[in-house]
C-alpha cells in the first residue's frame, strides 16, 4: 500500500509540475503598485538610426546620440532558428533590436514609447523638470549627446551639459573579446545650484532582446537580484502576461536599497546590468511593453489591420527593468561617479563565471532551475548542472550531443541498478511470504466480510505475527530517479548548450521537437489538434517503447499491486500526449531508459533472475 501510494504521488507530482510549466497561471506573477511619478514627453524626438558602432570579434552593438542609447545587438557567433526565413545568417543573430518595442509615433493614450537598451533617464526632476501645470516631463532619451569615439580602445563617450550647469558623461567600453560592456555615468558641477544634491537617474534593458516560442518555457522576464548580508540572496523574477493598465506604464516592484543587478532574459540569451560594488541598486522598476514583432506577425498572418495600440490586445509581452541610482554632488567640478557591467550574450554558465561577472553569474541558476517551488523540491538547482556537465564531457568525447544523452541514459541506469536490484530483492521476499498467509487473509475476509473493523484488526494480527510489513525500500528508485528526470527536463528545455545541435538523420534540433514532416501549422483549430503542427516521431515511439517495457514486466499476484500496475498503464499515453511537443532530447532519453529496461527484463533477469521471482524458480527447475 505504501509502495503504491508514493509511486502515484511523485509521478502525479511530476504530471503538475510539467502541466505548470506548460499553462504558468497567472497569479504567479503579482503585479506591485506604484509607476512613474510624471508623465512621458511624447513630443521629444527619440533615436531613428544607430551609426554609432562598439563591435568585437564576438558582439557588435549600435548606438546613436540621441538618448545616448543602444538601439542594436547581433552576435556574430550565433544563428537565427533554424526554421526562420529571411534572416542573413552570415551576419550573425539579433539579439536586441528596440524596433521590436515600438509604440508606432507615441500613443499617449497608453503612455508608452520605445525602449532602447542601456537607456539612461533621469528619475527626479532636477536636470529635467516636468511642466508644472501638465506634468509632463522631458527626458534624457530625447536629448542629442555630443560624442567621442575611441576605436582603438573601443569606447564610446557621450557628454551633455544641463542647463543647471552639470556635465553628465555616459562612458561605455566593450571587452575586447567578450560579451560585456563597462560602462560609467558621471555628473560634474559647475555651479553652486548642484552642491549637496543627490542626482537620481535608472539604467534600463529595454525590452527588445530576442525570444524563442515556447509553451514550456514562457519568456521574456525580467528580474531584480537580492541581496542580504552582503551575499545575493535571490533573484526575484516577472514575467509579462498581457495584463495591462492604461493608467500606468510601469509597475514598481522591488524597493530593496541594494540589488546587485537588474536582467531581462529570455529562454536561450541574457541582458543583465549589474552595479560595480557593494552598494547596488535602490530599488528597480519593471514594465511591460508591446511586443511589436509577435504583433506584426500576427497581423500578417491574419491579413488585419491595426490602426492603435489597444491597452487590452494580447501583445502586452515584452518587459523592460531600470535600476535605480543616485549621484551625490559633493563640491564643484568634483565628479561623481556610478559603475556599471552590462552583460548581452548567450545564457551560457561557461562565459557567466563568478570569477568575471559576480552574483550575476547566478542567474542561470536562478532563472532555469530555481524559479518554481517543483524545481527547488527535487533539488534540481544542484543535479541539472551536473546532468550538463556529465553531457558535456559525453559531447567532449563523442562530438555528438544526442550521444551523450544516450551515454549519460546508461550512466544513470547502471548508477541505480544495484539500489534497484535490492529492492527487487526485497519485494520478492515480501511477495513470497504474501503468498503463504494468503489462505489465511482469504479466511480471515470471509469470516469478517460484514465487519471491517474487525477484519483490519486480525488482518494486522497476521501481518505482525508473520513480520510483513511492504518494503519502503522499494521506492527507493523512484526517489532517486525523478531528481534525474525533472532536472533533465530542465535541462533540456533550457541550456543553450543543445540550441541547434543535430542527432542524426531529421532531428536537426535536440531542443525542440524532431519534426519529422512539418504540417506548416496547426492540424485542427481547436485543442489540443491547435498544438500539433507537425509529426513528431520520437514521442511516438517513446509511448510504444514504454508500453512495452509496462508489459513486459510480470504481472503482480498481489491484488492491490494489480490495482496499482492497471493505473500505471495510463501514464506513458498522458506523457506522451503532455510532452509531443516537447524537446526532441527528452524523447530520446526516454526511449533509451524504455530500451535498457526491455534489455534488463528480457536479458538480465533470464540470466540473473531475482531470487524467489517466478524467473528465479523457473530457471531453478530448468525450465527455459
Amino acid at each position: 500500500m505504501g509502495k503504491r501510494f508514493l509511486t502515484i504521488a511523485l509521478w502525479g507530482l511530476v504530471a503538475v509540475f510539467i502541466m505548470r510549466t506548460c499553462f504558468p497561471s497567472d497569479s504567479e506573477n503579482p503585479v506591485g503598485d506604484g509607476g512613474p511619478q510624471w508623465k512621458e514627453d511624447f513630443s521629444q524626438p527619440i533615436a531613428s538610426d544607430y551609426p554609432l558602432v562598439l563591435e568585437n570579434s564576438k558582439v557588435r552593438t549600435e548606438w546613436s546620440a540621441t538618448g545616448a542609447s543602444c538601439g542594436r545587438v547581433i552576435l556574430k557567433e550565433f544563428s537565427p532558428a533554424l526554421d526562420d526565413e529571411g534572416q542573413e545568417l552570415v551576419g550573425g543573430l539579433v539579439l536586441y533590436d528596440a524596433a521590436w518595442v515600438d509604440s508606432k509615433a507615441g500613443n499617449t493614450a497608453v503612455n508608452y514609447r520605445k525602449r532602447d537598451a542601456f537607456r539612461l533617464i533621469e528619475t527626479g526632476d532636477f536636470l529635467m523638470p516636468p511642466d508644472v501645470e501638465s506634468g509632463v516631463k522631458p527626458n534624457l532619451d530625447g536629448i542629442v549627446w555630443d560624442v567621442e569615439e575611441d576605436p582603438s580602445s573601443g569606447t564610446l563617450r557621450f557628454t551633455w551639459e544641463s542647463p543647471q550647469g552639470i556635465t553628465l558623461v555616459k562612458e561605455m567600453t566593450l571587452a575586447a573579446d567578450g560579451y560585456h560592456i563597462d560602462a560609467k555615468v558621471t555628473a560634474i558641477a559647475h555651479d553652486d545650484i548642484a552642491r549637496g544634491r543627490d542626482l537620481t537617474f535608472a539604467l534600463g534593458t529595454g525590452g527588445g532582446i530576442r525570444i524563442t516560442a515556447d509553451n514550456f518555457y514562457p519568456n521574456p522576464y525580467v528580474g531584480a537580484g537580492l541581496r542580504e548580508y552582503g551575499e545575493l540572496e535571490s533573484v526575484d523574477f516577472y514575467l509579462a502576461d498581457g495584463d495591462y493598465s492604461q493608467n500606468r506604464a510601469a509597475m514598481e516592484r522591488w524597493t530593496a536599497s541594494n540589488i546587485p543587478f537588474v536582467v531581462e532574459g529570455s529562454k536561450y540569451f541574457l541582458s543583465i546590468i549589474g552595479m560595480k560594488g557593494q552598494r547596488g541598486f535602490q530599488g528597480a522598476v519593471a514594465e511591460t511593453l508591446f511586443d511589436d514583432l509577435e504583433a506584426t506577425a500576427a497581423i500578417m498572418e491574419s491579413g488585419s489591420q491595426a490602426t492603435s495600440i489597444d491597452p487590452t490586445s494580447p501583445f502586452w509581452k515584452r518587459a523592460s527593468i531600470h535600476g535605480n541610482f543616485q549621484l551625490h554632488i559633493a563640491a564643484l567640478d568634483a565628479p561623481a561617479t556610478s559603475e556599471f557591467r552590462w552583460y548581452i550574450g548567450p545564457k551560457d554558465p561557461r562565459i557567466l563565471t563568478s570569477e568575471t561577472y559576480g552574483d550575476m553569474a547566478e542567474v542561470v541558476h536562478y532563472a532555469d532551475y530555481g524559479r518554481s517551488f517543483f524545481y527547488r523540491m527535487f533539488l534540481t538547482q544542484y543535479i541539472a548542472p551536473v546532468i550538463l556537465w556529465i553531457m558535456s564531457m559525453f559531447h567532449a568525447l563523442t562530438g555528438n550531443w544526442g550521444i551523450a544523452i544516450i551515454l549519460l541514459t546508461v550512466v544513470v541506469k547502471a548508477a541505480v541498478f544495484p539500489i534497484m536490484r535490492h529492492s527487487q530483492v526485497k519485494m520478492a521476499t515480501y511477495q513470497a511470504k504474501m503468498a503463504k498467509v494468503k489462505p489465511q487473509l482469504e479466511a480471515i475476509n470471509k469470516k469478517y466480510k460484514d465487519e471491517p473493523q474487525k477484519k483490519n484488526q486480525e488482518t494486522m494480527k497476521l501481518y505482525q505475527q508473520h513480520k510483513l510489513s511492504p518494503p519502503l525500500g522499494g521506492c527507493l528508485p523512484i526517489f532517486l530517479q525523478m531528481p534525474i528526470f525533472v532536472g533533465l527536463f530542465q535541462a533540456l528545455r533550457s541550456s543553450i548548450l543543445l540550441r541547434h545541435e543535430p542527432f542524426t538523420a531529421w532531428i536537426g534540433d535536440l531542443a525542440e521537437p524532431d519534426a519529422l514532416i512539418d504540417f506548416g501549422g496547426p492540424i485542427l483549430g481547436f485543442f489540443p489538434f491547435s498544438g500539433v503542427t507537425s509529426l513528431n516521431l520520437l514521442p511516438i515511439l517513446m509511448v510504444v517503447l514504454w508500453i512495452f517495457h509496462q508489459r513486459s514486466m510480470p504481472k503482480p499476484t498481489d491484488p492491490q499491486q494489480a490495482q496499482m500496475h492497471k493505473m500505471m498503464a495510463f501514464m506513458p499515453v498522458i506523457f506522451g500526449f503532455v510532452l509531443y511537443n516537447y524537446a526532441s532530447g527528452l524523447s530520446l532519453y526516454m526511449i533509451t531508459s524504455s530500451a535498457l529496461g526491455i534489455f534488463e527484463q528480457r536479458v538480465i533477469r533470464k540470466r540473473w533472475p531475482v531470487p524467489g521471482s517466478e524467473q528465479a524458480k523457473a530457471l531453478a527447475s530448468g525450465d527455459k
